[in-house]
């Protein structure tokens, strides 16, 4: 039988001291409250948060405006460009300004700093691609186009200067022996490139300056044996090789026409011809393009046939 003195003690260890109920209503509260807050900032923004995402907007909406204004430079000067290459070249008959490094690939590690910042790093390093790749075309056009006023304001004297004619008499001409590119050579018997024609002539045929121009050497010089070299200006040399006779020295000044030498079969060679080549800005290009300036198309098209048809032998 349980007692009334028990039944007191037994309440009084069940009953929970006042101000541990206190703590706890408020650790509830405290935690409702968080929730509740976390709840609402997730569905609405503060000012501040509002301000500061209008803001993030406006920084992106003033990248893709820039971008767009960079495109439309680009458009533009590429379409100078295009004028330049497909109307004001050809009028002139001038080659196509070649800058290998315009079109170069761009080296990511330039651009890697740019692209720290977590919310804008994709466009400001997009922004500055555009930005490079529009110096380069300007820098490119402005080039080009400054080459092609200089052309123009000097057509006459380019058209003089231009390699445009045969360095021989047509009439001595016994064949061509030897085209421009790739060959088995005809003395050391392995293959490798032919920067020029050969001309095969009778000793002592008169060679022509094919243009106006400078004398940068006239010497002998290894495997050409004789050799004279003009530099016609506008980025274009001629070289005359395995000549007999040289009849001018470096730094003289010659005309389109003028008496420079005579074929012979000096430096390595199998017989007497004259090799001739053509550079335009420092690269070697087939002569024969240029044959068809000073010969008439039908004349042009029967050397073509015979170049075709007619070379079996080679002298240098």
């Amino acid at each position: 039988m349980t007692t009334k003195g028990s039944s007191n003690n037994l309440t009084s260890k069940k009953r929970v001291p006042k101000p541990l109920r206190i703590a706890l209503k408020l650790g509830i509260s405290l935690f409702v409250a968080i929730a509740l807050n976390i709840a609402i900032t997730s569905f609405t923004e503060s000012p501040k948060m509002s301000k500061m995402h209008e803001e993030q907007h406006l920084i992106r909406d003033k990248f893709s405006v820039l971008q767009q204004k960079i495109a439309s430079a680009q458009h533009t000067i590429d379409e100078i460009i295009l004028r330049d290459h497909q109307i004001y070249r050809p009028l002139l008959d001038i080659d196509t300004l070649d800058i290998p490094e315009v079109y170069a690939e761009y080296n990511n590690s330039k651009y890697a700093s740019l692209a720290y910042d977590e919310l804008y790093g994709n466009d400001i390093k997009q922004t500055w691609l555009n930005i490079d790749q529009l110096s380069r075309s300007m820098y490119y056009a402005s080039l080009s186009l400054d080459e092609t006023q200089t052309l123009a304001d000097n057509k006459q004297e380019y058209t003089m200067v231009i390699p445009a004619i045969w360095p021989i008499d047509r009439t001595k001409l016994r064949y061509i022996s030897s085209l421009y590119g790739p060959r088995v050579h005809p003395k050391f018997g392995y293959g490798r490139m032919h920067e020029g024609i050969d001309l095969a002539a009778p000793h002592g045929t008169d060679v022509y300056a094919t243009g106006d121009a400078v004398v940068t050497r006239a010497n002998w010089q290894r495997g050409y044996g004789n050799v004279i070299e003009l530099n016609h200006g506008f980025g274009y040399r001629t070289r005359y090789a395995h000549l007999q006779k040289v009849f001018v020295k470096s730094g003289d000044s010659v005309s389109r026409g003028a008496l420079i030498g005579t074929v012979g079969s000096t430096g390595v060679s199998t017989g007497p011809h004259l090799h001739y080549e053509v550079h335009f800005r420092g690269n070697h290009v087939d002569p024969i393009n240029y044959f068809n300036k000073d010969i008439d198309t039908a004349s042009y098209r029967n050397l073509m046939n015979q170049l075709t048809h007619d070379n079996s032998q080679s002298n240098d």
